[in-house]
């Protein structure tokens, strides 16, 4: 393994790894519906293994890992199997294919093993750095999850049904507003309603004009 106080995150804005992500989603079916098949796109076009392992969550407090082989995605077992935990485990292989495409040579060169490895790793990475890394990994798989043409068809179809129903004032009712709106328009692309109020503000799609 390489020196963890020696890391340095890449600088990639967020312009490019939107790129990337929208490149990611349109080169293969599984990426051109909605909801996105992020488990399909996984496994049978990137042919990357998932494999469920029993506590990972627990454990490590991680759904998903991707491993220093490049060719697998350690997932925990309970979030793999259950329905309600689904968004959950959707965003996570996200995140994780996040770092397989703008993070290729850190993470193949780390070479973890294991996931307790990579933790080991990661507890003595420069917060600031390790934080970095995160966020591109997080903002690659908001992106890839939730197209944002897809997106803004969805959050002006969610406002006129507001309206419709009333809810005259939602402009100034803000984050309440936000939240409801969120909610009605996550599922479409199977992901929580955090991850679409995220995408609004970040795509500048939220406060309405």
């Amino acid at each position: 393994m390489n020196d963890p106080r020696k890391f340095k995150a890449p600088y990639n804005p967020k312009e490019r790894i939107w790129q990337e992500a929208d490149r990611l989603r349109a080169a293969h079916p599984a990426g051109r519906e909605l909801p996105v098949k992020i488990l399909d796109l996984a496994e049978f076009d990137l042919h990357l293994d998932l494999v469920p392992v029993n506590g990972l969550r627990e454990q490590l407090d991680i759904d998903a890992l991707l491993m220093g082989d490049l060719k697998s995605i350690l997932v925990d077992k309970r979030a793999f199997m259950s329905p309600r935990l689904e968004y959950r485990l959707r965003f996570s292989v996200a995140h994780e294919i996040g770092h397989l495409v703008p993070h290729r040579d850190i993470y193949g060169g780390v070479q973890h093993a294991t996931a307790a490895e990579w933790f080991d790793f990661n507890s003595v990475v420069p917060d600031a750095e390790y934080g970095w890394v995160e966020w591109q990994a997080y903002e690659f798989a908001g992106r890839l999850l939730v197209p944002p043409d897809a997106l803004r068809e969805a959050f002006q179809a969610a406002v006129q049904s507001a309206q419709a129903a009333g809810y005259s004032d939602w402009l100034v009712a803000d984050e309440a507003a936000l939240d409801y709106l969120a909610s009605r328009i996550a599922p479409k692309f199977g992901v929580s309603a955090d991850v679409v109020a995220k995408r609004l503000r970040v795509e500048r799609l939220w406060p309405p004009k």
